[in-house]
């Protein structure tokens, strides 16, 4: 199965690599306004599209079945796998590397980031949860407890509570890793606010001109 990758830049030689993974029922074309809305010129978007289809008659998701079936998600591994190959291979090194993710796509960007074997620039899951702690437990690395994450989380979310992202950040310091976390006053959304906040952390530690 080819990997669907909706991409985005507004610089002939962009310097950073922002991925961005979708919620449940998204797709390759979810993230394409927030990309245009946090604006950072020099930036490059890798936009996949999650490979199972959610049997809701639209959208896909990046896991297959419940928690009574089990869960199948070797194609999410595999995807992870070939796009940060696709963003290296681009010219693109670890530390100017930046994985996003909303809702179930948030777990799915702290999965791409503490597996990796070196720092990247960082780590944004937003409105998100950690669905298997004991599998981030086993799986993280030493070196990217280097990479910095930041957590974000609308106070008013009905659809994964605020108390998902406290317990991300529980465990993430629990692994010693070095995790921000800020909250708004959202529901289950990327509001303007957010995407200030995303703008902010990408620049600061990218060292782009503010």
């Amino acid at each position: 199965m080819a990997i669907v990758i909706n991409e985005y830049q507004k610089s002939e030689s962009p310097e950073i690599a922002i991925i961005g993974f979708h919620g449940w029922t998204g797709d390759e074309h979810s993230f394409m306004p927030m990309a245009k809305s946090v604006g950072i010129e020099n930036a490059k978007w890798f936009m996949p599209r999650a490979p199972y289809k959610t049997g809701e008659g639209r959208g896909f998701s990046w896991f297959s079945g419940s928690d009574g079936l089990g869960w199948k998600y070797e194609k999410t591994i595999k995807l992870m796998d070939e796009l940060t190959e696709k963003v290296f291979n681009d010219g693109f090194p670890p530390e100017k590397l930046y994985v996003i993710g909303f809702s179930m796509g948030a777990g799915l960007a702290i999965e791409v980031g503490i597996r990796m074997s070196i720092p990247i620039g960082g780590i944004i899951p937003i409105a998100g949860m950690v669905k298997f702690p004991d599998e981030i437990r086993k799986e993280a690395t030493t070196e990217s407890r280097g990479t910095p994450i930041l957590i974000l989380h609308g106070k008013r979310d009905k659809i994964v509570p605020l108390k998902s992202s406290i317990d991300m950040v529980d465990l993430l310091k629990e692994l010693n890793y070095c995790v921000g976390m800020e909250v708004y006053d959202a529901e289950h959304q990327i509001p303007m606010e957010a995407v200030e906040l995303i703008r902010s952390f990408i620049k600061k530690h990218a060292n782009l001109q503010v």
